[in-house]
């Protein structure tokens, strides 16, 4: 039986596997991936053309928010994902230079950036680093219209969670840009730079003659308010500006943060990716209650949110801001509406009668896309596996034996697995970081082979020959449960019996991670510059994924290490902390799934990249 790839549960993005996946045939030979189809009725369009590891509070119902956008693998994209491509030092006129050699460059030995053609996918193979759709010369158009699987959380950019950010940042400027590439170039900053080799000090240089959607003035007071308030605004990424213990505004155009620990990732925090950077009007910072879809927006933006035409929840509409500065080069379109489609089947028929004109998808979408001839643009970006969370053994003592976790790495067919769910949209990997992203490298790639004697060995050398019992949470989201499934009947070979705890909603799984008493977890986590991965990932202070609180002195040397460096010695420190990982098992990873996206045959601009795997609104324009 061929394995059938569904859509999300709940109208949730994501690759998810159906139990079919699991079948002996398909787990043997592998199969093509397919689903169901929808047809709805033709329509056409009325308009086209810190302390490095400072601890800090999170409420519960913030780590289920976290949890959430962590399960996520396609539409709600994982908070703060992409790539760490920041800048020392960037100027409007060498904006290309603005990257720096930070974590997101491609490390020596790892693998060649390249492109797919268009409407391909660039991640069958695993070595794509970018995949994009057509080029060509941008034509004035009139209504760009974007499918959406979710409302936004907020049209305030100091609130609104890092999955839903193109709901803002259409018409917020943030101070940096990432681009498609991953590189991080300016916008309402002409200029930026460290200003101490321990990455402690940023200096910002503004634009002049600026002005907000109300007629207020861009200066460096504008700029302090709004960071200042995005800082203590409660929104989920507020803390990545925690480390920020003073903000001067020396004159109108310059502003400069002084920083109680390191942080490498200024630039790209401050960029369009997080919200926080997104600048707001004074006005509106003194009285937040504007910042709702009843208003229009308070930013500087190539579009102005519009009130009449927005209702909460179904579709929000953005005008073009006819006092823009960068026209030509994020303003294609008079109009920009992102319609919200919970469906699979009816997203994907909405992009077929062309009702929308760019879809974020998943596999089941794809029998439609291709045979609409729509572009398909995907890249490997969540990696799929088990959570090894008692490495101290606490709960479970042969976790706490690394010959116990290396050999159930060895276990696991990734290559089988990988072709049985995903067919040739997936990626195994035994890393948890995306081949072109920071701290990816060919010797940690390369760590972990299918080897069931030496697996068989490793246990016996631990002192479990016949194996054990091995309890793991699992939230039926995604169809991370079948890819649980699949992994959990590859452990059996070596006598490693997996029972899952099977929970229904995203709190119930937080706290199982959390509780001290579930020693191992499935998961699906978007690929992160390593400094995030740290914070969310594998500290001892990270919330939600490292319950059992495990700590180790020497990948938390690496990490402040890369935390104060730049350039190559950032690189090579983040590779060095995913060797940690890899040698340790503190994960078993088994496939990497992609982020798609699917868009009308004449829509230029769509490209996502290792370092910036979401596609960007603001790229997309007309062909004809």
């Amino acid at each position: 039986m061929k394995p059938v790839i569904d859509a999300a549960p709940h109208g949730q993005g994501g690759a998810s596997f159906s139990d079919d996946a699991l079948s002996d045939d398909a787990l043997s030979h592998g199969a093509q991936c397919h689903g169901a189809q929808s047809h709805g009725a033709r329509s056409d369009r009325s308009h086209r053309s810190h302390n490095a590891i400072a601890p800090h509070r999170v409420s519960s119902r913030r780590r289920a928010r976290l949890a959430t956008a962590a399960l996520a693998t396609v539409a709600l994209v994982v908070a703060g994902c992409g790539g760490s491509r920041n800048a020392r030092s960037s100027t409007a006129e060498n904006n290309a230079a603005g990257a720096g050699a930070g974590a997101g460059a491609a490390p020596a030995g790892g693998s060649a950036a390249g492109s797919a053609a268009a409407g391909s996918s660039g991640a069958a193979g695993g070595t794509q680093a970018a995949s994009m759709g057509i080029t060509g010369t941008p034509v004035p158009g009139d209504t760009l219209t974007v499918g959406a699987q979710a409302p936004a959380t907020s049209v305030n950019p100091a609130t609104v969670d890092t999955a839903f950010v193109q709901y803002t940042y259409t018409a917020y400027d943030s101070l940096t840009f990432r681009d498609s590439d991953g590189k991080i170039t300016p916008m309402l900053a002409e200029s930026w730079k460290y200003t101490d080799d321990k990455n402690t000090g940023f200096e910002l240089k503004l634009r002049k003659g600026l002005t907000f959607s109300n007629g207020e003035k861009l200066d460096a007071a504008a700029v302090k308010g709004s960071l200042e308030y995005a800082k203590g605004a409660g929104g989920g990424n507020g803390v990545l500006l925690s480390s920020v213990t003073s903000i001067t505004t020396p004159d109108p155009q310059t502003v400069q943060l002084k920083l109680s620990t390191p942080n490498p990732m200024l630039p790209e925090i401050l960029s369009q990716s997080y919200g926080i950077g997104q600048i707001i009007a004074p006005e509106a910072v003194k009285n937040p209650k504007l910042l709702t879809v009843q208003s229009t927006s308070y930013g500087i933006g190539p579009y102005i949110l519009d009130p009449k035409n927005t209702v909460a929840g179904d579709h929000y509409s953005y005008n073009a801001n006819p006092d823009y500065y960068a026209k030509d080069a994020r303003q294609h379109y008079k109009k920009i509406v992102i319609k919200v489609i919970k469906e699979p089947a009816a997203a994907i028929n909405a992009l077929t009668t062309k009702q929308i004109d760019v879809l974020p998808g998943d596999p089941s979408q794809l029998p439609q896309a291709t045979k609409s001839k729509m572009q398909i643009v995907a890249l490997p970006f969540v990696w799929v596996g088990f959570n090894l969370l008692d490495r101290d053994g606490m709960v479970s003592k042969p976790l706490g034996n690394v010959k116990v976790r290396r050999a159930m790495n060895f276990a696991v067919d990734r290559d089988t697995i990988t072709k049985a769910l995903l067919g040739e949209y997936g990626t195994p990997t035994s890393t948890i970081t995306v081949p072109g992203g920071g701290g990816w490298s060919q010797q940690a790639a390369d760590y972990y082979s299918y080897n069931v004697d030496k697996a068989k060995q490793l246990l016996s050398e631990a002192g479990y020959p016949t194996g054990f019992d091995l309890t793991c949470a699992v939230v039926p989201f995604a169809g991370q449960d079948t890819a649980g499934k699949a992994i959990a009947g590859q452990l059996k070979n070596i006598g490693i019996n997996v029972t899952f705890k099977t929970l229904s909603d995203a709190q119930s799984y937080v706290t199982a991670m959390n509780d001290k008493k579930t020693p191992c977890a499935v998961v699906g986590y978007g690929a992160q510059p390593m400094w995030l991965m740290g914070q969310g990932l594998f500290l001892p202070t990270a919330t939600v994924f490292n319950g059992f609180k495990t700590n180790a002195p020497d990948l938390v040397k690496l990490y402040n290490q890369a935390a104060a460096a730049s350039g190559q010695e950032r690189t090579t420190l983040n590779q060095q902390m995913q060797m940690y990982l890899v040698e340790n098992a503190w994960f078993l990873p088994a496939v990497f799934s992609p982020v798609f996206y699917f868009a009308q045959p004449d829509i230029g601009g769509l490209k996502v990249s290792a370092s910036a795997p979401t596609a960007s609104l603001l790229d997309l324009y007309n062909t004809k």
